[in-house]
């Protein structure tokens, strides 16, 4: 059942196109091989010693878990765009009713309301986050 008016329907695939796009972007620079230069300058350096290593591996590490942060972003905007035609899309995936326009627009891959996410990240502690 649409619980949306076109108006807030084209505000919501307006939101869910700039965040694709901002999101790829984001991947693209984090893949680009400038990116990868930057810690490899710092290990190619003569006068090295393992203070340098480790942070060059800490920026390692930091920019992968970044860039897992973007994929799992662009994934579920994916998703979100497969499931905006569907009748069933804006509907909590846990209690079922309507997530509100403004959520959606601010977040177009949300599946639950409010009162459901706050409830779900209490009950899963982090779980769905990336982490180093």
């Amino acid at each position: 059942m649409r619980h949306y008016t076109e108006q807030e329907m084209t505000a919501i695939r307006q939101a869910l196109a700039e965040q694709l796009a901002g999101v790829t972007e984001h991947i693209r620079a984090g893949l680009s091989e400038s990116e990868q230069h930057q810690f490899t300058a710092i290990l190619g350096r003569g006068a090295g010693d393992s203070s340098d290593e480790a942070l060059a591996i800490s920026l390692g590490d930091l920019s992968a878990a970044r860039l897992d942060m973007d994929f799992r972003q662009w994934h579920a905007l994916k998703e979100a765009e497969q499931r905006l035609d569907k009748p069933e899309f804006g509907e909590c995936v846990d209690c079922g009713a309507a997530i509100p326009a403004a959520r959606l627009v601010a977040s177009p891959a949300a599946q639950r309301c409010i009162a459901c996410q706050t409830a779900f990240e209490h009950s899963h502690g982090g779980q769905a986050r990336g982490s180093l």
